[in-house]
């Protein structure tokens, strides 16, 4: 056998790659490496443990931590234990997530939470579970005074306990759930009493027909629904400190805003509804409009548009919008809606900015009479400084658009068109429509007219 010689040089070349393999993150300190641990998945964090004896506890010491389960059936015992080992071993919980599209055993949930309320007085709850029967949120007493953020995502029968309370709750959204009974979805509301920001996506209120969520501190709200049931139930909106509203709803149950005042913005979407409802769609829709009179800023959808089109006397029955001065549409134009958006012109006196999402419909109106058969609105006159439109075809609707803006404006300071595809290639077509636009635009010399 011949024996291996290292000469002085390789030695120490030796020595120098024995130092180089050192683990020298395992000698960063504790705070360091439960940092590095929360880029990690929950599970890939719980995994460390196995790397060395340095490594076993310290992802106990996280305080985020998401589980998810895909459609994997046989993985559910393996996620009952994993979230068990966590509850147990973990020293101190801010935020807890759980996904599992499986059956779960909904007692099994209750113990989970009372540990997370009771251990570990969790900040931030997010179940999205496949329940199979009816959830009820209990009332935990003195613990829920530490959760400040609760997403519910519970396609089941929610039941609200009595005096039940969150005294710190700020964010609370619900996916899915029905409301067993209008006691529990009042309960709820009422026991919330800092609110910030509400969000009802999809709830199910076919057994709920009048509730209040009167929280002065609330400043978002968002609803969301793709029904298209009419029920009989009436949700009054009371919350001054309301900033920001989105609904995305088809008017299946009765929105009334109340004392809307600090009412920044607001976007307004509706999906097509059969013409058979509109008995019941039109009037929730202008009450609702004269619920929001005094938002700032206003973003309609073409169904939205849509849906008030098809009101008697649109005109006498929307209210004045004394403080609007940002106006948008959010899809294309539709023929039959260029009434509704002039009279909503009409009623916005102080209006500044006017944005027009995807232009108009190929079959908007091409005599422009929308737009001549009226006075011009006082907004256009008198305030509008900015106009945007986008997906711009050059089309004769489009085109009496902008130049009945610009005959009629006397402030406007600008116009942003965004071609279409078709537009944006065609550089001579976009100097024709331009060398029009200069030519009407006579009487405003300072509007700048831009092609994008």
């Amino acid at each position: 056998m011949n024996n291996l010689v290292l000469s002085p040089d390789s030695s120490k070349r030796y020595r120098h790659d024995v130092i180089d393999k050192k683990d020298v993150i395992s000698e960063l300190p504790d705070s360091l490496l439960h940092h590095i641990l929360s880029f990690l998945s929950t599970r890939d964090a719980i995994r460390t443990s196995l790397l060395a004896r340095r490594w076993k506890f310290l992802w106990t010491y996280l305080s985020d931590f998401n589980i998810k389960l895909e459609d994997r059936q046989k993985q559910i015992i393996h996620l009952f234990n994993q979230v068990d080992t966590i509850l147990d071993k973990a020293k101190f919980i801010r935020r807890f997530s759980l996904v599992a599209f499986e059956d779960v055993n909904v007692d099994k949930v209750y113990y989970w939470i009372i540990i997370l309320l009771l251990k570990h007085k969790i900040q931030e709850l997010e179940l999205s579970l496949d329940l199979r029967s009816p959830f009820l949120l209990a009332n935990y007493s003195t613990v829920l005074k530490s959760l400040n953020v609760m997403n519910l995502e519970l396609p089941c029968v929610l039941e609200v306990a009595g005096c039940v309370h969150f005294p710190c709750l700020k964010t609370l959204a619900l996916h899915f759930i029905t409301f067993v009974d209008e006691t529990s979805a009042q309960q709820l509301f009422s026991g919330c009493p800092v609110l910030q920001k509400l969000t009802l996506d999809n709830c199910g209120w076919k057994n709920v027909q009048n509730v209040s969520i009167k929280i002065p501190t609330l400043t978002t709200l968002i609803i969301e629904d793709e029904s298209d049931s009419i029920l009989n139930c009436k949700v009054t909106i009371d919350a001054v400190n309301l900033r920001s509203l989105s609904y995305n709803y088809n008017f299946i149950i009765e929105l009334i805003p109340v004392g809307l005042t600090s009412l920044a913005d607001a976007y307004i979407d509706v999906s097509t509804i059969h013409p058979s409802l509109e008995q019941y769609t039109i009037p929730r829709a202008i009450r609702l409009f004269g619920g929001i009179l005094h938002v700032k800023s206003l973003v309609l959808s073409k169904d939205a548009l849509s849906t008030l089109s098809h009101a008697e006397n649109l005109l006498s029955r929307l209210p004045t919008f004394h403080n609007l001065t940002h106006l948008g549409v959010d899809q294309e134009m539709y023929d039959f809606t260029g009434e509704a958006l002039m009279d909503i012109l009409e009623k916005s006196p102080k209006l500044e900015v006017l944005d027009i999402v995807d232009g108009f419909d190929q079959y908007f109106c091409s005599n422009g009479e929308v737009w001549t058969l009226r006075p011009a609105p006082h907004c256009i006159k008198y305030s509008l400084k900015f106009v945007r439109i986008t997906d711009f075809w050059g089309r004769v609707a489009e085109m009496q658009f902008l130049m009945f803006l610009l005959k009629n404006a006397t402030i406007l300071r600008r116009i942003k068109i965004f071609c279409g595809e078709s537009l944006s290639a065609d550089l001579e077509k976009q100097a024709e429509i331009n060398n029009q636009l200069q030519a009407t635009r006579k009487g405003l010399p300072s509007c700048a007219i831009e092609f994008r």
